[in-house]
């Protein structure tokens, strides 16, 4: 079914996909106001997936049940007019839920990330294949 089907049918919206020049602002100011008023929408891919602008305006309308997300638009790097903040009128509403992006934060996950590229590093200065290379 296609999302633009989905979105009137939503709940809760999840979005975990990736930044492409086809996902940016996927969820933007139409698509929020598909959405029933009590859906809440959840970001743990991108920033730029979703339009904050919009998103805290149905907010602030009373069009959007709620908003949470672990990631910004700001932080996109790699795009060249990623904006410089989040919206202040976004970060001060009272339905909204951000947490820091740290699901790599945890004791055993950091520990095993240092001993792979340790790992990577001995055997690329061995002359053995490294796990994983990505690059010819």
């Amino acid at each position: 079914m296609p999302l633009d089907a989905l979105l009137p049918l939503a709940d809760a919206l999840v979005l975990a996909l990736p930044l492409a020049p086809s996902t940016r602002h996927i969820l933007d100011a139409t698509r929020l106001a598909t959405l029933p008023p009590h859906a809440l929408v959840v970001n743990v891919a991108r920033g730029s997936l979703v339009d904050e602008a919009a998103v805290a305006e149905a907010l602030n309308a009373g069009r959007l049940g709620g908003f949470a997300a672990d990631v910004f638009a700001m932080e996109d790097w790699a795009l060249p007019h990623r904006p410089p903040a989040i919206p202040p009128a976004l970060l001060a509403h009272p339905r909204t839920l951000f947490t820091p992006h740290l699901g790599s934060a945890v004791a055993q996950v950091r520990e095993a990330i240092e001993m792979s590229a340790a790992e990577s590093l001995a055997a690329f200065f061995s002359g053995q294949p490294v796990p994983g290379r990505v690059a010819p």
